[in-house]
């Protein structure tokens, strides 16, 4: 278990350090063994000295041979001494050795004099041998000893340090990881140390228990606050939802009723007068439907609330009943009329709400079977001129403040249907009266005051339009220019009104001989005619303007100034398109010179387009 583990690291982290602090001490002792036995060495010398060196000095002086050797004897067994060795100036020697100590490896030697008893006069010498095994073996003693201490201590500590972690840190542990284990949040949380009372804080663990109850009953908090919100949260979410369901139904409603208002007033831009009946019966369908009422109709007055036409739809199986208004005047119904006049609506839930003077409207709805009833008036620019009414046959009917806003939206839109009618029949009679006008105005626009025929204008134009259907479908197009011969001497000899009279007799008589309806004649200047002859080649053209000239000579208007005759004659220039593409301009060029060259060649004459011609001059 993880509890185990961590016992094992912390004793074995306690008797790493405890073996490290233990081989310290136990190095320490042993160099203090060993310095205190160095110093005992190095006062060897000294000690043997001041103790053994002056009875020995008297014994070798007195040469006392067996006192020599029990100082000798004594020194050797000085600790640390391994032999000694006394030399006389008289080449004697003595030795002796302690065999308790070790090898030469570990041992030093020390060179004592020894001098006379009565004078400083040397008699010999004393060599020491010291050995340090002594002090190997006190260290190793020292060290033996401490060791046995330390590990009987190191035993002993790692059994009471087993025994107090079991008991005050695993067990409690382990008794708090069981019960943190099987812990859920919103429990109630037993005890997590036995025996210690709640809030007691006297170690570590009664802390870090004190510290997850704390946790816990933070955890158990949270998760209360968190439901609660939860809560709020979902009855929010509820009521949200209602307010977008609700909120939904009404924009639904509401586009819907946008796009009634929107298709019924669509429907009404640009109608012809003979589409609004029917565009009515089918806009009053429709509001039928969306405000769910089971009869709907709309009145339009003339004067003084006199009712002028009358539109209205049914649901199935209810029967109509406002076409008995037509022609009827609503200032009858005396409550009514009040209510619309002062209110501009009148709503009617049940037959009940009615009061006493609504003697006649009670009867009439009665008799009809209405139960409720909503009726809004219709003005423009501050006059009423119809009536939007809603009734309900099977059953009572509260009319809500949205319902009337809307009925008056409605109300409005519809308004446009009768002013509209209003508008188109008055557009109508207008538009008769402006065609006969604009009629006038066409003829007085495109026809010369004088003959009676065409003008320049329009004859440029039809020439513009002729040349480009030429050119773009391959037909035939000729034209005439006729000018009446010496015009301004028969002006200079019988008067203005003389002139006018024969340009319309020369117009009349040009226009006669056209064969086809597609033929114009126009006047293009004050003695001068211009024909444009769809259709015509050359050959063809020049042949009806030879026929043109003739009948103008058989008019036999008298001209007694003419050099051509004795009476008015003309001069033709035929002009057609052939070849390339031409433009209209170079088709009235080519009919100039040809009417140029019927001049110069005596006018009273018939000339083509492509002859040669001369230099023109005033005829």
């Amino acid at each position: 278990m993880p509890t185990r583990r961590l016992t094992r690291q912390l004793i074995w982290q306690l008797l790493l350090y405890t073996l490290l602090f233990g081989a310290v001490v136990t190095g320490l002792k042993a160099a203090l063994v060993w310095r205190n036995g160095q110093q005992q060495m190095d006062a060897i010398p000294a000690t043997v000295s001041r103790l053994y060196l002056p009875l020995l000095s008297q014994s070798a002086w007195d040469v006392d041979i067996p006192a020599i050797q029990l100082q000798l004897r004594l020194i050797a067994q000085i600790p640390g001494v391994q032999s000694v060795v006394l030399r006389t100036e008289l080449g004697q020697s003595l030795r002796y050795d302690n065999p308790e100590q070790g090898g030469p490896d570990n041992s030093g030697q020390y060179q004592l004099p020894l001098y006379s008893p009565h004078s400083m006069e040397a008699i010999g010498s004393l060599q020491l041998t010291v050995s340090r095994q002594h002090i190997y073996s006190a260290m190793r003693q020292e060290v033996a000893s401490a060791t046995l201490a330390f590990l009987l201590g190191f035993f002993g500590l790692a059994l009471l340090l087993w025994l107090l972690f079991n008991r005050r840190l695993v067990r409690p542990l382990q008794g708090m990881a069981e019960i943190v284990r099987n812990y859920q949040p919103g429990m109630q949380l037993p005890p997590l140390l036995p025996g210690q009372q709640h809030g007691q804080i006297d170690n570590e663990l009664s802390e870090l228990a004190l510290a997850f109850r704390s946790m816990s009953n933070n955890i158990s908090h949270y998760l209360q606050e968190r439901q609660r919100i939860e809560n709020e949260l979902a009855s929010h979410r509820d009521q949200l939802a209602g307010l977008v369901t609700a909120r939904t139904r009404e924009l639904k409603q509401l586009l819907s009723f946008q796009q009634l208002i929107a298709g019924i007033s669509t429907r009404f831009i640009n109608i012809p007068l003979h589409d609004i009946d029917q565009a009515t019966q089918m806009a009053l369908g429709e509001i039928g439907h969306f405000m769910q009422v089971e009869r709907c109709y709309l009145i339009s007055f003339a004067d003084d609330w006199l009712v002028n036409t009358v539109h209205e739809w049914c649901a199935s199986g209810i029967p109509p009943t406002t076409h008995a208004l037509q022609g009827q005047s609503m200032l009858q119904r005396s409550w009514a009329c009040q209510q619309l006049q002062e209110h501009g609506l009148l709503s009617v839930d049940t037959l009940a709400a009615l009061p006493e003077q609504a003697v006649l409207e009670r009867q009439e709805l009665e008799e009809h079977g209405v139960q409720s009833l909503f009726m809004l008036r219709i003005d423009h620019m501050g006059r009423p001129v119809g009536l939007f009414g809603c009734d309900m046959v099977s059953h009572p009917r509260q009319w809500l403040g949205k319902e009337q806003q809307q009925a008056r939206l409605l109300g409005e839109t519809l308004a446009n249907t009768i002013i509209r009618r209003q508008q188109l029949q008055a557009l109508g009679l207008a538009q008769q009266q402006l065609h006969a006008a604009n009629a006038d105005l066409a003829r007085m626009a495109f026809s010369d005051g004088l003959t009676g025929i065409a003008n320049r204008r329009h004859f440029d134009e039809q020439l513009a339009l002729c040349v480009r259907e030429a050119r773009d479908q391959g037909k035939a197009l000729s034209v005439l220019q006729i000018d009446i011969d010496f015009f301004k001497q028969f002006n200079d000899s019988y008067g203005h009104l003389a002139g006018d009279q024969c340009l319309r007799q020369v117009a009349l008589c040009i226009q006669s001989q056209l064969p086809a309806a597609t033929d114009l004649v126009a006047r293009v200047g004050g003695e001068e005619f211009a024909v444009l002859l769809p259709g015509y080649q050359a050959t063809a053209a020049a042949t009806l303007a030879e026929a043109i000239r003739q009948a103008v000579w058989q008019l036999a208007i008298a001209h007694g100034r003419s050099s051509a005759g004795d009476r008015v004659t003309i001069s033709i220039g035929v002009a057609s398109l052939q070849g390339p593409p031409q433009s209209e301009h170079q088709l009235m060029r080519d009919a100039d010179k040809a009417l140029y060259l019927a001049k110069h060649r005596g006018r009273n004459r018939v000339e083509t387009a492509g002859a040669h011609a001369a230099t023109p001059h005033s005829g």
